[in-house]
């Protein structure tokens, strides 16, 4: 559904092509839980420098009729950090983050912002699940 392409493989371990990324999937045995409430304190962000290839993802997600976790929004209008986002839960509920910043500065710079993340996210069981 995201439209990753499948590379190596093996009985606990599958890389995927996310865009031109690579993104490791490892199964774990069913004693060990991994998932969490809401998306803090572990989530994994891929960050679009295209604002229409992120658009393009929304829409395959949308037509694929995947859930939201955290529906499509603008976080930090009018502001250097200003970008689009949304988040999807994998099948083993591990939080994935899909954005695009306006400001590219912003990815990794912007040193002199202090804002990180949703502070209305931070709380036990904020986020609807599947």
């Amino acid at each position: 559904m995201l439209g990753c392409r499948p590379g190596r493989r093996n009985e606990t371990a599958l890389i995927l092509d996310l865009g031109g990324h690579q993104l490791v999937a490892q199964r774990h045995g069913l004693d060990q839980e991994l998932s969490q409430p809401g998306i803090y304190p572990r989530h994994f962000g891929l960050s679009l420098a295209d604002e229409q290839a992120w658009r393009r993802l929304l829409e395959r997600v949308e037509a694929a009729g995947e859930p939201f976790a955290v529906a499509p929004k603008r976080r930090y209008p009018n502001s250097p950090l200003e970008h689009w986002t949304f988040f999807l839960r994998d099948p083993s509920g591990n939080w994935l983050e899909f954005k695009h910043y306006l400001n590219p500065e912003a990815v990794l710079g912007c040193t002199d912002q202090g804002s990180v993340g949703d502070q209305e996210l931070r709380t036990h069981g904020c986020c609807p699940t599947h």
